[in-house]
């Protein structure tokens, strides 16, 4: 087994099954592949939710426990039958240095065993989240002060999850929060010196976050906060940071910059003090935040230079990579029917959005205060339907909802709409164009997010460049509701609607054709007589009869069609239960997801696959 997950060009392009991890946490005497499943531990330990039940979500604590049982059942091995031990698929000698280093590591693996298990008692977390910092600091240390082994596992390179090259063992970023790095980074003097204290901040988040160290983790992230709002204030130093851009991509950058603001002031304002509390919404929300927050630098080229990188992902400068993760440690949520309808509706009209915004940047559309509007609509629509899920939704989607890309999107593109509405001409008209095409790019990259980390209540995938609701799921017809979103949508269905019991609409009921046999509640809206079937089920809808809202009968794979005769509508109430996975449609989209997304492409992305790559590993 060995030998097959080092193959060279799987481990430089990403697609070897050593970051897989039902092939990582397999027993092994490979020092690489010990390595690997630690740095998806410590990746794990930015936030070990343990709340299971949500959204079919893998809790992380269970994962780092798994994690570590399988690095100390290795290094065990290793000890026990020094001869066998390989680093890379080859054979590796231990000296007696690194017999040593190791004896210490199996040690201290009991230590993080027991102290991650103590991570669920309010009596007990503070002191065991700082005893996970410290031994994970320990071991990364040991085994990297060592020559021999850490010139080993420095032979053999892979591309991570995050799209970094890692080693087995991997080191977290550089970082500095000292009084000189904090005034530097407050004063925005470079990107590179407020990503430095941001380095700081996200290693002291690995082992959780809690009373002795929040102090500490407030001051870097005020920090940083300031200095990135410094540097948008600045045109100069902006205008330096996107010199060798189109200007598309200028705004694009922008707009990535505000939305690291936005999400360090998330992180600052909701996470920290529901970590601190014991919250697991605050715990999850900052495993993904805080690295989603790095990959938004690290996929944008221009920031990554900025920051100290090289244009690609990477472990050097600011914002850096910490160490990779193993795909399926972070699985796609599963959404329920109100979730479906919601995301449904959210990538549909991003996409439409998008394409308005483009004709008027080509000229064959005006600017309006109605898309304003719309555009104002649909941020209200994300924000508010987060507000009301569960909590490991929240911590998995504030970022991109409540306070981060959405936020940023919309704002920039009333910003530029409002601009030519106001009569802009000459470079403030051409910066109001770059604006509203970057916004739309930036719509349309979350909605082909949501293909890569959610998966509707009826199976399959979210399809990211639909137009249509019924439209945007693989298996037809799973959602329910109409675009575009209206001002009082409603957020208990997730649907754009107003949210009241009797809702005229244009006169086309539509029922999800992912419901078998129990029954679909007839919407008894006004309607001219048409009422639809879901494409991918044997649904059988309500008559449709005057006011009634009358339920189905539900047969399976029949689906007729109710007469549907106008009336004022109330209603119906639904009796029938429903069936996750009972249409008779193939999926004929078998993308693979390991993670929550697919696996990274090698080198920088295009800017405008940004917001997918910056969501996908968390």
């Amino acid at each position: 087994m060995a030998t097959t997950l080092f193959n060279k060009t799987a481990l430089a392009n990403g697609t070897s099954n050593l970051i897989v991890r039902t092939d990582a946490i397999a027993t092994s005497t490979d020092l690489v592949q010990a390595g690997v499943v630690f740095n998806d531990a410590v990746r794990a330990s930015t936030g070990l939710f343990s709340l299971s039940g949500s959204g079919n979500q893998n809790p992380f604590l269970g994962s780092y426990i798994s994690d570590i049982h399988a690095v100390q059942s290795d290094i065990a091995a290793m000890l026990a039958t020094p001869g066998a031990v390989t680093l890379g698929g080859q054979a590796f000698v231990l000296n007696t240095t690194d017999t040593a280093v190791l004896t210490s590591v199996e040690s201290q693996l009991t230590t993080l065993f027991t102290a991650a298990a103590q991570t669920t008692n309010a009596g007990t977390v503070a002191a065991a989240d700082q005893t996970l910092h410290a031994v994970q600091s320990e071991i990364l240390q040991e085994i990297n002060n060592d020559p021999h082994l850490a010139a080993g596992l420095q032979n053999v390179t892979f591309m991570a999850t995050t799209g970094a090259k890692d080693v087995g063992f991997q080191n977290v970023p550089a970082g500095a929060d000292d009084a000189a790095s904090l005034a530097a980074a407050t004063a925005g003097s470079s990107l590179h010196a407020v990503g430095i204290v941001y380095n700081a901040a996200a290693n002291l988040t690995l082992g959780g976050i809690t009373a002795a160290n929040l102090g500490e983790v407030t001051t870097d992230l005020q920090a940083v906060a300031s200095g990135v709002t410094n540097i948008l204030n600045n045109a100069t130093q902006l205008a330096a940071i996107e010199a060798n851009e189109t200007a598309n991509a200028k705004a694009l950058t922008t707009i990535h910059l505000q939305t690291v603001l936005n999400q360090v002031n998330l992180q600052l304002n909701s996470f920290d003090g529901l970590e601190v509390n014991g919250s697991q919404h605050g715990i999850r929300g900052t495993a993904d935040n805080i690295l989603d927050i790095i990959d938004i630098v690290q996929n944008d080229t221009a920031l990554n230079v900025a920051a100290g990188g090289n244009g690609m992902a990477g472990h050097i400068g600011g914002f850096a990579e910490e160490p990779g993760g193993l795909t399926n440690t972070v699985t796609r949520f599963q959404d329920n029917q109100a979730q479906t309808n919601f995301w449904a509706a959210f990538l549909a009209e991003a996409n439409t959005l998008n394409a308005q915004l483009t004709a008027i940047q080509n000229g064959t559309e005006q600017a309006s205060q109605a898309l304003i509007t719309q555009i104002q609509n649909y941020q209200h629509f994300g924000a508010g339907f987060d507000a009301v899920q569960g909590a490991i939704f929240q911590a998995r989607f504030d970022n991109e909802l409540l306070s981060g890309t959405l936020l940023a999107d919309s704002n920039n593109a009333v910003a530029g709409l409002t601009g030519i509405l106001n009569g802009d001409t000459g470079a403030k008209l051409a910066a109001d164009m770059a604006q509203i095409h970057a916004a739309g790019q930036g719509f349309v990259a979350d909605a082909l997010d949501v293909d890569g980390n959610n998966i509707p209540i009826g199976g399959g995938h979210d399809v990211g460049t639909a137009t249509t609701v019924a439209g945007a799921t693989t298996v037809h017809g799973l959602a329910m509701g109409t675009i575009p979103v209206t001002a009082n949508p409603n957020f208990a269905n997730g649907t754009g609607g107003t949210a009241t019991a009797a809702t005229t609409t244009s006169g086309t009921t539509t029922t999800s054709g992912a419901h078998t046999g129990t029954g679909t509640t007839s919407t008894g809206t006004t309607s001219t007589g048409t009422t639809t079937t879901g494409a991918a089920g044997g649904t059988t809808t309500g008559t449709g009869t005057t006011g009634t809202g009358t339920t189905g009968t539900g047969t399976t794979g029949t689906g007729t069609t109710g007469t549907g005769t106008t009336g004022t509508g109330t209603t119906g109430t639904s009796t029938g239960s429903t069936c996750a996975g009972s249409s008779t449609h193939e999926d004929h989209h078998h993308h693979d997801h390991h993670d929550a997304a697919a696996g990274p492409a090698p080198g920088p992305a295009p800017m405008e696959q940004f917001h997918m790559l910056a969501n996908m590993h968390h």
